[in-house]
């Protein structure tokens, strides 16, 4: 798939079974339990192409001026095209708008991690926080807590 009609966009609730689908490419489909007790479309954007998703990307505002971001998972047919990067710039871009001024992430991926520091200039916090239950990698037991100032 041509990746250059990508539309970002807020979800519908027909995609919620593509979306459960896409997050689960990265064990990130536990919607409901301990580690991710909701997942609202109406915080999150996807990424489409002709109607087809292949992404997601979520958020939380904490309070006015911090926020979190939750699940990012791209379907890996279609992982190393930028459809992360233009996910996570849409998410950053509207709580710009919502006037978030501190953006937090957790990550159990050193590549994920890498990513986040090089392409959008996250910076560790040194916090480290235990896993509630299997969700993510199954090897890491801890998630590394980043932030960057918006």
């Amino acid at each position: 798939m041509d990746l250059s009609d990508l539309k970002i966009r807020r979800p519908v609730p027909e995609e919620w079974p593509r979306i459960l689908e896409i997050l689960e490419t990265a064990n990130f489909h536990h919607i409901g339990g301990p580690e991710m007790p909701s997942f609202p479309l109406s915080e999150c954007f996807v990424a489409a192409v002709d109607g087809t998703v292949f992404g997601v990307a979520g958020y939380r505002v904490l309070d006015e001026t911090t926020a979190k971001t939750t699940l990012l998972a791209v379907d890996p047919e279609y992982r190393g095209r930028s459809a992360g990067a233009a996910l996570h710039r849409a998410r950053q871009e509207f709580l710009r708008t919502l006037g978030i001024k501190t953006l937090y992430t957790n990550s159990d991926d050193a590549r994920v991690i890498a990513w986040y520091e090089r392409v959008f200039g996250y910076k560790p916090t040194g916090k480290r926080i235990a896993k509630l239950a299997p969700f993510g990698r199954s090897d890491k037991h801890e998630w590394i807590n980043l932030m960057v100032e918006l």
